[in-house]
């Protein structure tokens, strides 16, 4: 699809914010992106024939937010488990649930999801959950870009970690090209049956439900097909007092020892990193390790803060996300930006940390290029994928514009999203949606039946 959008007053940019900018968008790229000066007889009426012209005069643009950590389908279980210590909350609520999903609730718990991040500006997600084909095939019939990971544990048992294993290359064997080729994504490795913008990842929960074999055995499938390695890391004081005691030394450390960020160097992405001394700082960096902040679900959950000044500092990259709706309990990541900017200042006393200017950044994408390969781009600039945001000047949220990317982080959220294009394709427009009446009815109908379940 072809779009022009026109008389745009601002647009968030790579370069910073352009004023009065026109974008045009051909084969699913930004073919241009630059200040309006349309000659006469070269406006929006002489674009060529097919091309959809979309009046930007209301709108600012910026570049799709990128959810850096999610579980998609636990938008089922919204509400479901809150106000409990994390250990608690998985035990009692979420793990007894989780067992009783069916192939059909991660379908349509993964819509819910793929709709609300429509609705709400974000047209990527890394996601870790389980039946893998049914998370695939939800996040390509949103339209949305999706990373997409089955979460394995093991206990430390033999026959789950074998049993997981083989399950993991049998996925491998249907949804990765292993020839290395372009199955629709840049730099290769999407899925095997063409689908661009929706590839898989290996997906370990954590050090503390994985076994070293298993984690070591996910590392080097990793690196054997060139895909990303996500898991949990660093998120509780128990986590880090529990490897100590088991292992002798910290988590990053552990990961260090038993042989897996060597392999996943440039290409892994931790969740939270939270409890992370200097040493386990250095190695984040000295291996290019993604960090996934997740401030809404840490609060929540009483986890602990993020250490953004430690973590730039050191030049580790960086995401935004808001990991699963059961610890947050939304996916907006407006919300997450705001939240994540006021998180710092508060807890060092300190009102110039994280400013808004650093927050949008994290949350389009600027601070990791982890999965560039397979498309994700960072901020809006020309030649990159055409992930783009339109978002509403005229609420009273919007008004006046002083500063932009002030507003867009402190004064704005999800609902002011009024037109979202991922890769080119127009996925909402006026704030609708295709399908949202059954997602949502089938949403419901589903959470009932699970809890009945249960």
């Amino acid at each position: 699809m072809d779009i022009v959008i026109t008389d745009l007053p601002f647009a968030v940019t790579a370069d910073g914010v352009v004023e009065n900018c026109r974008i045009t968008v051909h084969n699913g790229r930004i073919e241009s992106l630059k200040a309006e000066s349309v000659p006469d007889g070269s406006g929006p009426e002489s674009v060529p024939e097919g091309t959809t012209v979309i009046d930007g005069r209301r709108f600012c643009a910026l570049s799709g937010l990128k959810n850096a950590h999610t579980h998609g389908a636990m938008t089922l279980l919204r509400g479901y488990g809150d106000d409990m210590r994390l250990q608690e909350w998985l035990e009692k609520r979420i793990w007894p649930a989780e067992a009783a999903l069916t192939d059909e609730d991660i379908y349509w718990g993964t819509r819910l999801a793929a709709l609300e991040m429509i609705k709400s500006g974000t047209t990527f997600a890394n996601d870790m959950y389980f039946s893998y084909p049914e998370a695939y095939r939800a996040f390509r019939d949103a339209g949305v870009r999706g990373a997409i990971g089955l979460a394995m544990f093991d206990f430390n048992d033999a026959d789950k970690r074998k049993a997981i294993q083989a399950t993991v290359d049998r996925l491998l064997e249907d949804y990765v090209d292993t020839r290395g080729g372009d199955s629709g994504a840049e730099g290769g490795g999407a899925g095997g049956d063409g689908c661009a913008g929706v590839f898989p990842t290996i997906a370990p929960h954590s050090i503390y439900t994985c076994s070293p074999d298993l984690l070591r055995w996910s590392a080097e499938r990793a690196e054997e097909l060139g895909l990303v390695f996500h898991t949990h890391m660093s998120e509780t004081q128990q986590e880090v007092a529990d490897c100590l005691s088991t292992n002798g030394v910290r988590p990053w450390q552990w990961l260090e020892r038993i042989g897996v960020l060597n392999r996943i160097a440039g290409h892994g992405i931790a969740a939270h990193g939270i409890w992370m001394d200097d040493s386990e700082l250095k190695l984040a960096a000295e291996y290019g390790i993604t960090l996934a902040h997740n401030p809404a679900s840490n609060m929540k959950l009483a986890s602990g803060v993020f250490d953004w000044q430690a973590v730039r500092d050191r030049g580790i990259p960086v995401m935004l996300a808001p990991d699963g709706v059961a610890s947050n309990n939304n996916l907006d990541m407006f919300d997450e930006m705001k939240l994540a900017a006021l998180l710092q200042k508060v807890h060092t006393e300190d009102p110039t940390r994280l400013t808004a200017s650093e927050t949008l950044a994290m949350a389009t994408g600027a601070y990791s290029d982890v999965f560039a390969p397979w498309g994700v781009g960072g901020p809006l600039r020309e030649g990159g994928p055409a992930d783009i945001v339109l978002l509403d000047l005229d609420h009273p949220q919007m008004t006046p514009v002083h500063n932009l990317e002030s507003n867009l982080v402190y004064a704005a959220n999800g609902t002011m999203v009024d037109t979202v294009i991922c890769a080119g394709e127009v996925l909402m427009s006026g704030r609708q949606v295709k399908d949202e009446e059954e997602i949502l009815r089938k949403g419901r109908q589903l959470a009932r039946s699970l809890v009945q379940r249960i």
